[in-house]
């Protein structure tokens, strides 16, 4: 090239040159700084979001809430595209600037005039300075290739979607387990909502007879033996059966009492536990199953749990044991949001052997453990809550215990229990009630240093407490039925009813429901003296608690499910 042509265009591939190399850092810088940022920050640890969906979590059926997450999550992923898109736009600029850089770079060096000297220096310092200019010249270049193949590399995948799941511009996750206000309407574990066995709008009839028919609505046999109690969800009723060979969950309509499906849990691998030894008052189905309304969860003596959907058709299954106990494994299940719990008591304080496990509702991977310094226990968890605070309670010799549900940390704990805890605690009114078998009963604070009052009279072993937020009734195994002050503890009224007493008593609107082993139920009025104002019997033994539900009372018997309803006139 001619010395007047170098002279015409090196200045301009000059500029030219320097004008891509301060794109190519600028540019280049940016996209590492975006790289750096991380995936998607602006979606996943979106403040407002989280709050929002924190805020849906305890008010899941508010719609001006789902709607308001629907358009931030839209807004999100909007500028989350438009980042994305920028992003390749800027890697494809960034190669266009490269190569630009590379080609003003050859050319700068091809058009740079060779101007002489005004006086001749050594050589060996000529020699130098132009080693001197090349090595800048390559540290320059090399600064400029390394932060634009830093660039390019990083750019490839620029930005990682996180799963969309149902979280899209049209749809919003919504917590797959139900509202207070569905558990309240239904009866989905032992004892009903929060394990207090009350139906407050309950109304059943007060007199009925199977022998007669009398307000008897239906009459089922049950496929196999239990001592489980029924489950209600909508229109169906769950029990549970087994023998040696099958652990079964029966679904039932709840207005015709048809069986509508058997399941038998099948562990995967095909290896079934054998079952355990039991006592007599137990069985190989005594533990309560419990339900959501999304599905039903199952657990059996010899360690196997399983979900079903309310097809029948099982979702997952797994053994949790060893469960085997003095007397036979018989402690129900409890819920919260998708969080199921087993109280797995055994052996002494010192074994080890004792723990609260939550496991995942869905997939029924363990959630936490928690290790329990305490005896062998039949009592069952029970969800409750306390000045808006849920707490899981349970109670084995020697301590009663809460937990918060979520992570398994201990709340509070109170040693006042002693021998083998069958009853399992109620709380009503700011007041804890637990019973330890044959030797007393105590009402509790949540969190006290000391309980606030202990009864020694007409302690039961099996069978549980139940308040009317007033007064507690407190029915012994020989049928000794105290009602007492819930506050104090102070003895309003105590009457000695004939029979002998397992199941645990029920309210149903303004009635107690007290059953005895023969199957005959004494209808008692609630107040501050005894009144029976009815009796219904139906024919065969029963271990199972009363299941009031609206219009129905639904009983388990040795061989049949009962459902008791007044006679349309």
């Amino acid at each position: 090239m001619k010395e007047e042509q170098k002279q015409l265009f090196h200045p301009i591939v000059v500029a030219v040159t320097s004008i891509a190399a301060l794109f190519i850092l600028a540019l280049g810088g940016l996209l590492l700084w975006n790289q750096a940022r991380g995936k998607v920050p602006m979606l996943v640890n979106s403040v407002e979001l989280k709050n929002l969906h924190e805020e849906l979590r305890h008010h899941p059926k508010d719609e001006a809430l789902k709607l308001q997450i629907r358009r931030l999550d839209f807004q999100l992923r909007q500028a989350l595209f438009a980042r994305l898109q920028l992003s390749r736009n800027a890697t494809r600029a960034l190669a266009v600037g490269v190569f630009i850089f590379l080609v003003g770079a050859h050319f700068s060096r091809v058009t740079r005039l060779q101007r002489p000297a005004p006086r001749r220096r050594p050589r060996h310092t000529h020699e130098s300075e132009t080693r001197k200019h090349r090595i800048a010249s390559l540290v320059l270049l090399g600064v400029f290739a390394g932060v634009a193949i830093a660039a390019l590399l990083l750019s490839r995948n620029p930005v990682q979607l996180p799963p969309r799941g149902a979280a899209t511009p049209t749809a919003v996750a919504v917590p797959d387990f139900p509202t207070p206000e569905e558990i309240r309407q239904n009866w989905p574990s032992f004892r009903g909502p929060n394990g207090a066995g009350i139906a407050k709008t309950a109304n059943i009839p007060l007199t009925w007879d199977a022998k007669t028919g009398q307000n008897i609505r239906w009459k089922t046999a049950i496929p196999l033996h239990g001592m489980s109690s029924p489950i209600i969800w909508g229109n169906r009723v769950f029990l549970t059966g087994a023998n040696a060979q099958s652990n079964c969950v029966f679904s039932f309509a709840a207005d015709t009492g048809q069986l509508l499906w058997t399941s038998n849990i099948t562990i995967p691998g095909g290896v079934r536990a054998p079952a355990p030894r039991l006592g007599d008052d137990t069985s190989l189905a005594a533990p309560t199953p419990v339900t959501d309304g999304r599905r039903i969860y199952a657990i059996f003596p010899n360690g196997e749990i399983a979900a079903f959907d309310f097809a029948g058709k099982q979702i997952w299954a797994r053994n949790i044991g060893p469960l085997e106990n003095s007397y036979g494994y018989a402690a129900s299940l409890a819920i919260y949001q998708d969080y199921l719990f087993i109280q797995i008591d055994r052996g002494a304080p010192e074994d080890g052997q004792s723990k609260m496990l939550a496991l995942d509702t869905q997939t029924g991977q363990e959630r936490w453990e928690k290790p329990r310094a305490v005896n062998g226990s039949w009592s069952s968890p029970t969800m409750i809550e306390v000045n808006g605070q849920p707490q899981l309670l349970t109670a084995a010799a020697p301590l009663l215990i809460a937990y918060n549900p979520l992570d398994g940390t201990e709340l509070w704990q109170l040693k006042c229990l002693e021998s083998d805890v069958a009853p399992t605690p109620i709380f009503a009114a700011g007041m804890v009630v637990t019973i330890a078998p044959n030797t007393a009963i105590y009402g509790v604070r949540p969190g006290a240093a000391n309980f606030a009052w202990k009864i020694e009279d007409g302690v039961p072993e099996a069978t549980s407490p139940i308040s009317d937020g007033q007064r507690a009734y407190i029915i012994s195994n020989e049928g000794l039925l105290n009602c007492c002050d819930l506050q104090t503890g102070k003895r309003i009224w105590q009457h000695e009813i004939e029979g002998q007493f397992y199941a645990s008593p029920s309210i149903a609107g303004n009635a107690l429901i007290v059953l005895d082993r023969a199957g005959t139920a004494h209808v008692l009025a609630l107040g501050d003296k005894f009144e029976e104002r009815g009796q219904g019997s139906i024919g065969e033994e029963c271990g199972a608690s009363p299941v009031p539900h609206g219009n129905r009372l639904y009983l388990r018997g040795k061989e049949h499910l009962f459902c008791i309803e007044a006679a349309q006139k």
